[in-house]
């Protein structure tokens, strides 16, 4: 009886100390592993099979699926929308907060 109480209270203690979302914005994975988490303003950008939609940048935020050819199993990180990638600073930015180029 001592037994099934401390695995009882054991259990409720893992539980409670568990992070349930241990990858909030996603992960790039590699062989099926989280290789790293994706970075504050990014989210997961995974495609078991498919057309492939590039990221949203300053010069093009609504990018279209490339339809020449169906990709497979590829895990990125791409800006959080409504931010887009800002090619010269690489950081996701609002779109009107582009680097202006010249």
């Amino acid at each position: 009886m001592k037994s099934v109480v401390c695995f009882a209270l054991l259990t409720i203690i893992n539980l409670a100390l568990c992070d349930t979302v241990p990858h909030p914005r996603g992960c790039i994975y590699i062989k099926g592993r989280c290789y790293r988490e994706c970075e504050e303003g990014t989210q997961a950008y995974a495609l078991g099979c498919g057309y492939l939609t590039k990221e949203a940048t300053c010069e093009e935020p609504n990018p279209q699926p490339d339809t020449r050819a169906n990709i497979c199993d590829i895990s990125v990180c791409y800006c959080a929308p409504p931010t887009v990638r800002d090619p010269v600073t690489k950081k996701c930015v609002p779109l009107e907060e582009c680097t202006k180029q010249e």
